[in-house]
């Protein structure tokens, strides 16, 4: 008597990196994932419906550096699966340097199909992926310094090569999951664009261009709204989300920083313009924008005294931190990962006046050279690479923007009970780490509210 085969398992796939200080995008666009098991049987998780279209699957990983953020959810077969395929189409990677002028050198390396031209990346596989039960998830980890060369001092002009090296590795899920390892994914940015008041959920599309499926539940935190019915349709969201047994996503936390902005560019601090309350980022995330039209995705951003400006709602702590973690127009430092929500209109010198201005998380690759305590918290002191975005932007020319005390040189990091600790090795003066958190000038010294610590990268 034959039985039914088991129904196929509900497959959430996460995308995250593995990358150091050298550059500050890597954009690629996902044009299809697919996997096979021993028998050679694939099984088709995604396909890019229209991989020419920047707003579909163009995924940027710098800002998913030791961070995950989820995109689709396939259903596979129960089975032994030893091979995964990525196809990709276009590629780019952006790096930032001083020239021997003082001016800041932004250069981005392009390719209009990856792999020079095949499409083809490497997925490794450690072991092989045990497909079973009802529901599981997998980590497509970019290897970014396996994934790109460059020669920049070739002669006439700089060389170099695109080839995706991806890492791929099933997630272990937690029934109440925490931190990424185990199903909890924090820190996406999405623009709401569906609800659905009887089930309490609603579809957010993340700036890469996956809609993800978000319920509410009764302990879901919301942040500058006072509910789920607070919520509207084409709201810019930062959330937090968890995996949950049936594969759907549960909605932790829940910010909206601008109730009425229609778009926000996100990215680090690159360079003041020639007026006093203009920035130029690099954004490797912008949402609810079009590239030629209105609300138009800039890189070049104003403040008046009509702009708000915040601290992220992902950290619980900043007011118990003992500095003063400030964060406003005068202080911006270049290098700081910011939040600019705009109408999206271009104004007479070709800026964006920025409604809300909000310091966000970002990752800073670094050495620990001493080990102290204050009040509440472990602090490190984090020698930066050299090549770093804060250390590399202290060289350039002028005098409009704030410098630090040591620019060279360290960082103070600052760890308590509420950071996720997810460094393999316990840490000591020489350990090699990443830091993610909230980055503050204090008066000339570099300090950050670290919300997670993962295993560093060699330069």
């Amino acid at each position: 008597m034959s039985m039914n085969p088991p129904a196929p398992t509900n497959v959430v796939v996460a995308m995250t990196s593995t990358a150091n200080d050298k550059l500050v995008q890597f954009f690629l666009t996902i044009a299809s994932i697919s996997l096979t098991d021993k028998r050679g049987n694939t099984v088709t998780l995604y396909t890019n419906p229209n991989p020419q279209d920047f707003r579909t699957g163009n995924v940027e990983f710098m800002h998913l550096n030791g961070v995950s953020e989820p995109v689709i959810t396939g259903t596979v077969p129960h089975g032994d699966y030893t091979q995964a395929l990525v196809a990709v189409a276009s590629c780019s990677f952006t790096n930032v340097t001083i020239n021997p002028t003082g001016g800041v050198v932004e250069a981005t390396y392009a390719e209009g199909l990856c792999g020079q031209g095949t499409g083809q990346t490497t997925v490794n596989l450690p072991a092989p992926i045990t497909v079973s039960g009802t529901t599981m998830a997998l980590s497509l980890n970019l290897q970014v310094a396996q994934s790109f060369t460059l020669n920049p001092n070739a002669f006439p002009q700089p060389t170099y090569t695109i080839s995706p090296v991806f890492t791929l590795t099933p997630i272990t899920l937690s029934p109440q999951p925490t931190n990424e390892l185990n199903g909890k994914f924090s820190g996406i940015n999405a623009r709401i664009t569906s609800i659905d008041a009887a089930a309490n959920s609603f579809v957010a599309q993340t700036a890469d261009g996956f809609p993800l499926t978000v319920n509410s539940g009764t302990n879901t935190l919301f942040q500058e709204v006072a509910a789920f019915s607070t919520l509207a349709v084409g709201m810019l969201v930062n959330m937090d989300v968890a995996i949950q047994p049936d594969s759907s996503l549960l909605g932790t936390r829940v910010e909206v920083d601008d109730l009425a902005a229609p778009m926000v560019s996100i990215g680090p601090l690159l360079a003041p313009t020639s007026g006093p309350t203009e920035f130029v980022n690099v954004p490797t995330l912008s949402e609810g924008c079009t590239i030629g039209a209105t609300p138009f995705c800039g890189s070049i951003f104003s403040y008046d005294s009509n702009t708000v400006f915040g601290v992220s709602g992902q950290f619980s702590n900043v007011q118990s931190l003992p500095f003063p973690a400030t964060f406003n127009g005068p202080g911006f430092l270049l290098g700081q990962n910011v939040s600019f929500f705009s109408s999206g209109q271009l104004m007479g010198q070709g800026f964006e006046l920025a409604t809300t201005a909000t310091l966000s998380p970002q990752i800073v690759n670094g050495t620990v050279n001493a080990v102290s305590s204050n009040s509440n918290f472990t602090v490190y002191r984090v020698t930066l690479a050299p090549d770093s975005l804060i250390p590399t932007l202290q060289g350039i020319a002028g005098t409009t923007v704030n410098r630090l005390n040591n620019p060279t040189t360290s960082m103070e990091v600052y760890v308590d009970s509420s950071t996720q600790l997810l460094n393999t090795s316990p840490i000591a003066t020489g350990s090699l780490l990443r830091f993610r958190g909230l980055v503050f000038d204090d008066n000339g010294t570099l300090r950050m509210d670290c919300g997670q610590v993962n295993d560093g990268v060699s330069e």
